[in-house]
Formats: C-alpha cells, structure tokens, sequence
C-alpha cells in the first residue's frame, strides 16, 4: 500500500509512538498481535511520573513506521477509554473486521465506503474499548 500523505516539519522533531493505556495488557497485547498483527519489540516496567508502569512496546510496521505501545498503571484499575484512536491502514478491510470479532473486539458501525476520499473505512473497539480508525485506500 503507497502513502500518499505528504510529510514534513517545521522543527527538529519526528512524531515517532504512542501508548494506549490498558486495564488488561496481556489481554490486550493477544488482541493488537492477532488483528493487527503487531509484533512485539519489548516488554518494560518502570516508572512514570510517580506510578509504576509495565508496558508492551510493538515494531513498526513499516520501514521508519511510528510504534505503538501498550501501558498500563500498576496501581490503576481501569483507564478512560475514547481518550485516543489509533490508525491501521490495510488491503482488506473486510477480513481485519472479521479477525477483530474473532479476537473479542467489536464493530459499532458498519464499513463505510467514503468516494470523495477513495477509502472504505471502519472503527474497531479493542475489547476494552479503545477506538482503532482502519482505512482501506482504493484503487482510483
């Protein structure tokens, strides 16, 4: 799949990762690794900003892609989901669907095919309830 984003920046700085916060992380690590197919770089507790934390850092999925993490708050019994939506893009939008039941998630709404953008385009709830935005991008 080509990108046809444009990139760029006006500083010396890269977005490069973000975190999800999650109640159940191996729970959740099982789900990202079978619907998105995520692979695991590393697993790190430490500390942040007082707490403890143990998290599951992915590879990007593409030559100098952004990783994703998966942290969770020892001390936390459950985050505020809807606080973020990651975005997956992938050549078959209809079998990611079909994995992300499989594997416990759910679909609130039915894919969409969105002509003005040349994408189909769905939201994937982790079973948690974390949004994840999928875009298929089609042939034009």
């Amino acid at each position: 799949m080509s990108d046809i984003r444009p990139s760029g920046s006006t500083r010396d700085a890269q977005y490069g990762f973000s975190k999800i916060f999650v109640h159940d992380l191996d729970a959740m690590a099982a789900f990202y690794q079978e619907v998105f197919g995520l692979v695991p770089f590393n697993r790190h507790q430490d500390e942040m900003l007082g707490r403890r934390i143990d998290e599951i850092t992915y590879q990007a999925t593409y030559p100098g892609g952004s990783a994703l993490t998966l942290i969770k708050y020892l001390d936390s019994s459950r985050p505020i989901v809807g606080e973020s939506v990651q975005g997956f893009t992938t050549n078959d939008i209809e079998a990611l669907v079909e994995r992300a039941v499989a594997a416990g998630g759910s679909i609130p709404e039915p894919i969409r095919h969105i002509e003005s953008f040349g994408i189909k385009v769905v939201f994937v709830l982790d079973p948690e309830g974390h949004v994840n935005e999928v875009v298929q991008l089609l042939a034009t």
